[in-house]
């Protein structure tokens, strides 16, 4: 069994130094870990570039698919990790890191990750945002927004409505909630490195509980 998690590329571009961190605090943990990184502003720059030669939408997926992997790949030679671009319905970890990126034009990086929570059995997808967790409404565009502590995936679905297009920052990807919630799989959304011990021995974290 592994630990997923899902490293938004926001936060790896935003939090250079917690990236760091996190990476050393992984190694000390004792568990397996597959980490899945986001595209990024990178990706959207990318994608935006793309668009002024008119490239299809199925392409423009494929551009950010191919951020995310250089990402991932990047993150992997800094800490010297393993890293991987095989189907994560189907991969397997073998050493303590595993880095990898996208997959398939319409799948975000959150469904890579719960396809890869699924088939290494992990019960947990710690998704790394640059928020504090899920609020009730956009923190972007509201000041008077409340954090939600614990939630069903029900309410995260409502929170997440809308077209999926290439390059958009979702909280958690709903076809990836959907995935989680039909296999039993919680969701930690924080920015806070140390959410992660702190779940892993259950004890109180300062993001939002999805289950």
């Amino acid at each position: 069994m592994s630990i997923v998690i899902s490293l938004g590329g926001s936060f790896l571009f935003d939090k250079k130094r917690d990236t760091s961190l996190l990476f050393n605090e992984l190694k000390k943990l004792n568990e397996k870990f597959l980490v899945i990184t986001g595209g990024g502003p990178i990706a959207r720059e990318y994608i935006d570039f793309s668009k002024d030669f008119n490239l299809s939408e199925k392409e423009l997926h494929t551009v950010g698919i191919k951020c995310t992997h250089i990402n991932a790949w990047v993150m992997s030679k800094a800490f010297k990790t393993d890293y991987t671009d095989k189907d994560p319905r189907k991969i397997k970890t073998n050493k303590r890191i595993t880095l990898t990126g996208g997959y398939l034009p319409g799948w975000t990086t959150d469904t890579c990750a719960a396809y890869a929570a699924v088939s290494t059995h992990s019960k947990v997808i710690f998704n790394m945002s640059k928020e504090m967790g899920v609020y009730d409404k956009d923190p972007r565009k509201f000041k008077d927004v409340k954090l939600l502590k614990n939630i069903g995936f029900e309410k995260l679905y409502a929170l997440t409505k809308g077209k999926r297009v290439p390059g958009m920052n979702f909280i958690f990807d709903p076809l990836a909630a959907k995935i989680c919630k039909k296999n039993n799989i919680a969701v930690v959304v924080t920015n806070d490195i140390e959410d992660i011990k702190r779940y892993l021995e259950n004890k109180e974290i300062k993001g939002t509980i999805v289950r």
